[in-house]
């Protein structure tokens, strides 16, 4: 049984099929049924204490007139209808959770807020407001601690600490933006020449430093104070926004957040990526075990290995060196890297029970820019490059004591024409921990224009063991 949900505001969506067994590898003892097709960017999903089922809807996607929304959440009743609880958030929804008798919601929105929503919906509470987000990257999952304290992260701004003309999605709109430091930090003097994009019709060179506005140049020596509303760090916070702290920093992009069965604080860091005016080659998203105090090596490490190593220079470019002079010490190894170009997304611990794997890690894998669409004749054509493998479009699991990876589902069929799973971005355990539910984000193309999203092509999806 599945709902498809009509949304009429959307008429140009694709409809998807939402089975095919012979284009998903499952894991052998298990079976997968959609549960409602036709969401919207949908990222996030939570419980509330009676057992209900929520999935929040971002408003928000890269590409083309589909960044205009608005954030939603929706329920799952028990007669197997979808409400819509609430409406009106800010795009992008990134986080979702139920605690205690009210929703979390983070929105990603310049400037990024937390807010506090009570049941019904209508009564609303602002936690924290003026983060700075809005950039590259955004807030991530809000995740609450054995202690009783809110989690959260917020990414950084730009690729890897330079403001260049792969942000001129945002640049052109906050020419002043750019990261900002959690701690103290002092610069090399390192600095970037690109072409003005603020003049188009008188090109000029100019000169662009680590934490700086587009087009200032830092001096070595350079000090940059931290403070408290920064980029790339996880915060806590009491339930009612007080206290706010930065509980640990030298993050990229901490979207997945949670905690593990033993309470420890894990998030998946999402590496470089190949762009910008310091790109970085290879880069792995990264699983770490966060501890209080501790920074993570954004932007001078990747996966605790320094920046200047040759494997992360970029084909045919200039080595690449450190941002800041001094750096703190890195508390701990990566519990586990994904290679580049599966963007891990958000994760669960499954509770074993009747589902099994207990104390496994379940990850959802949203995939990279492949495979690439192109238009042709009015149609759209499925071009894959044959040098380039499918990553992602799967949820993995992985045993953290022995390091073991297995495929939990695949994608092995996707694009556009696909029928099964497309985009993972979040996966959750029932209460009762005999069901996984995973949310797919819905079709994402790319070709040489960028990146192409579809609404209404969302599906929450139920995993069951079979038996």
């Amino acid at each position: 049984m599945f709902l498809r949900r009509n949304i009429a505001e959307v008429p140009t969506a694709r409809t998807r099929i939402p089975v095919r067994p012979e284009d998903i590898y499952i894991e052998p003892g298990y079976r997968l049924a959609p549960l409602i097709i036709g969401l919207t960017f949908p990222t996030s999903l939570t419980f509330d204490d009676l057992g209900y089922l929520y999935i929040g809807e971002s408003g928000y996607s890269y590409g083309p007139a589909v960044s205009n929304g608005q954030g939603r959440i929706l329920r799952l009743s028990s007669l197997g209808r979808v409400d819509e609880v609430a409406r009106g958030f800010r795009p992008p929804l990134t986080g979702l959770t139920w605690h205690d008798g009210y929703f979390y919601v983070a929105e990603g929105a310049y400037p990024g807020r937390i807010l506090r929503v009570h049941p019904g919906g209508e009564i609303r509470e602002v936690l924290v407001d003026n983060l700075p987000t809005g950039g590259d990257h955004m807030t991530g999952q809000i995740a609450f601690g054995p202690d009783g304290r809110l989690y959260f992260g917020v990414g950084t701004a730009t690729n890897s600490g330079v403001v260049g003309l792969d942000n001129s999605s945002w640049l052109l709109v906050r020419p002043e933006f750019h990261d900002i430091p959690c701690r103290d930090i002092i610069l090399r003097g390192n600095n970037y020449g690109t072409i003005n994009i603020f003049k188009p019709y008188d090109p000029e060179l100019v000169l662009t430093g680590g934490f700086k506005p587009f087009g200032v140049p830092s001096a070595a020596g350079e000090e940059i104070g931290g403070e408290l509303k920064c980029n790339g760090v996880i915060y806590s916070m009491n339930p009612d926004g007080s206290d706010l702290r930065i509980y640990a920093d030298g993050f990229r992009n901490p979207f997945g957040l949670g905690f593990s069965p033993d309470g420890n604080l894990y998030t998946i860091d999402q590496g470089y990526d190949l762009r910008g005016s310091r790109p970085v080659a290879d880069s792995p998203d990264t699983l770490w075990r966060v501890l209080e105090n501790g920074w993570y090596g954004w932007p001078d490490f990747v996966a605790g290995i320094p920046i200047t190593d040759p494997r992360f220079t970029s084909p045919g470019g200039e080595p690449l060196e450190f941002l800041l002079s001094e750096h703190p010490e890195i508390p701990v190894s990566p519990s586990h890297t994904f290679p580049h170009g599966e963007i891990a997304m958000k994760f669960d611990f499954s509770p074993g029970r009747r589902f099994g794997h207990r104390g496994d890690l379940f990850v959802a894998e949203f995939g990279g820019a492949a495979p690439h669409v192109f238009i042709k004749d009015g149609e759209d054509k499925l071009g894959i490059d044959e040098d380039y493998h499918y990553r992602g479009y799967r949820v993995v699991r992985i045993d953290l004591e022995t390091g073991i990876v297995r495929d939990f589902i695949v994608n092995k069929k996707p694009g556009p024409r696909g029928t099964g799973i497309e985009r993972p971005i979040a996966v959750k355990f029932s209460p009762g921990g005999d069901i996984l539910y995973l949310l797919d984000f819905g079709v994402v193309q790319s070709n040489k224009a960028g990146w192409r999203s579809w609404a209404n092509s969302g599906i929450l999806w139920a995993i069951y063991p079979e038996g």
